[in-house]
């Protein structure tokens, strides 16, 4: 498998590092979406990509333009992109990357999915509708509203000019800006996640951990009971990362089901798109 890294411009001037894995004959391509503090290199996604390619499925992961992620592609050592994100940055940078792979000549016939795994899986959602050749949307864990403050909080928010979060692997403690906060308030209709399930004209499939204690497993049946073609598999005592960790050690079984439900997704929907 041709595995190589990319760096290419967001809509901002900020640089989209990724990493494109192309098997020989590669029957569909797709995208992958991390989370809220997750990045390219995070625990499963080197290990499905390969699963992937072995199955004759391309794929180009990326690190978000304000992730925080610099150079090194494990450290979250640029907190003062991070700082800036918003949800309308994210949706931009997938339209960059289907830019990219449009402009790739083994790449751009090539049928295409999306997979993103909990914010990520919104963002998928949410720029359905603008990118090429779209076969299927895949979800993992994913939230089913980006508008997650309650009054006190945006209270805070206001107040101080800044949330903090506080990542538990690696005890940093991350600042998110009003930029977010604001970004969803100028026009909540654009980044309703339910109206874009609503609007989706490809099938979808959501995967969730049935003892998920970040995102309630109800937010993907609701996901699903607002699509035209949803399907949800509930994998049972499982929890938001399908029992992954960072660096992936051993991989669960959960995490097993997860990918081989999704590869065999992403396969039938190539061979529709083909059709």
């Amino acid at each position: 498998m041709d595995i190589r890294q990319f760096t290419i411009d967001s809509s901002q001037g900020l640089p989209i590092r990724g990493t494109l894995s192309v098997p020989r004959d590669p029957q569909s391509l797709v995208i992958v979406i991390h989370g809220f503090k997750g990045f390219r290199q995070w625990g499963f996604f080197p290990w499905i990509c390969d699963l992937f390619g072995r199955a004759g499925i391309a794929t180009v992961r990326f690190d978000m333009s304000r992730n925080g992620i610099g150079e090194d592609p494990e450290q979250l050592d640029r907190l003062d992109l991070f700082e800036d994100d918003t949800y309308s940055v994210q949706v931009e940078d997938l339209r960059s990357i289907d830019r990219y792979i449009n402009e790739n000549d083994i790449l751009r016939d090539l049928p295409r999915l999306v997979l993103g795994h909990s914010r990520g899986g919104a963002i998928a959602l949410l720029g359905a509708a603008s990118l090429s050749r779209l076969r299927g949307v895949v979800t993992w864990a994913s939230i089913s509203k980006v508008d997650r403050w309650d009054d006190p909080i945006r209270t805070q928010w206001r107040r101080d000019g800044f949330q903090e979060v506080v990542n538990q692997r690696t005890g940093q403690r991350m600042r998110i800006s009003l930029a977010m906060l604001e970004d969803f308030e100028r026009d909540p209709d654009r980044l309703d996640v339910i109206a874009a399930a609503k609007g989706l004209d490809v099938p979808l499939l959501a995967i969730h951990g049935g003892s998920d204690e970040s995102v309630r497993p109800e937010e993907s049946r609701e996901i699903v009971e607002n699509t035209r073609n949803g399907s949800l598999l509930l994998i049972e005592g499982t929890g938001h990362t399908f029992g992954a960790i960072h660096p992936l050690i051993d991989v669960p079984f959960a995490l097993r089901l997860a990918a081989t439900v999704t590869s065999s997704f992403i396969q039938a929907q190539s061979f529709r798109g083909r059709g």
